[in-house]
């Protein structure tokens, strides 16, 4: 009677273990062993080390100042761009400095005027000065000494000083390339047209033209009986005065 009984008990627990299987949900089925794991982000490369540059002592290139030069160029002038001269005051500069050598003269295709002197200018100035030569100066000398002009000796175009050399006031013109100072013109005959007359004699008449006529090309024009400054050499230059181009300085 007692083994039935635990018989019994036996059957009922086995059947409640069944019926509670049939009443919970299925489990998942398990993960595969070799699932793959998930990628770990790419390593970063090693980042190259940045370096200080060394600083550039070398002198700076010349770069040729377009469109000015390659225009000066086709024209026939003999030109070159050349570094900024040295100078003690940061303000004197050039913009586009070239060292003018010749000009064309058109009226006579093939012909040269010399600049001996070579003088360092800014490029839109040597347009100005050296078109001034072939255009005006020649013509004039031919047609007036029956000879050719052959060189223009000049001061060197370029100087960081104020105005007339003084201590102090306002930089001149030749601070910015933009003047030049013409002492005398070479003749094709030996002979040398002089800025500056001898003695108590006149200037001579193709002088007082081309000095008359050059008021017409810059804005300021001094030689001699202007001052004392400029006694002995024709100054120009295309420096604005005020604030109209149209205003002339011609003594």
């Amino acid at each position: 009677m007692r083994s039935g009984l635990m018989f019994a008990a036996v059957v009922v627990l086995v059947g409640a273990d069944a019926g509670t299987a049939q009443t919970m949900p299925p489990l998942p089925p398990p993960r595969p062993s070799d699932a793959a794991a998930p990628a770990s982000p790419p390593a970063h490369p090693a980042e190259t080390p940045r370096t200080t540059p060394q600083q550039d002592l070398s002198p700076p290139a010349v770069s040729e100042p377009e469109p000015c030069l390659t225009q000066l160029k086709a024209a026939g002038f003999e030109v070159e761009a050349v570094e900024h001269p040295a100078a003690s005051n940061e303000l004197c500069r050039i913009e586009a400095p070239v060292r003018l050598k010749a000009v064309p003269v058109p009226s006579r295709p093939g012909a040269m005027v010399r600049l001996g002197d070579q003088p360092i200018l800014a490029c839109r100035f040597a347009d100005s000065f050296g078109r001034w030569l072939g255009d005006l100066v020649t013509p004039v000398v031919a047609g007036s000494l029956n000879t050719e002009l052959k060189n223009v000796r000049t001061g060197p175009g370029f100087e960081c000083r104020n105005r007339n050399g003084a201590a102090t006031g306002k930089l001149s013109a030749h601070a910015e390339g933009l003047a030049i100072d013409i002492v005398g013109f070479e003749l094709a005959n030996g002979s040398t047209l002089r800025i500056q007359p001898k003695g108590d004699a006149p200037p001579n008449p193709a002088l007082t033209a081309l000095r008359t006529a050059a008021c017409g090309w810059f804005t300021t024009v001094l030689g001699p009986g202007s001052d004392a400054a400029h006694a002995d050499h024709l100054h120009v230059d295309v420096q604005q005065h005020g604030s109209s181009n149209r205003y002339r300085i011609c003594q």
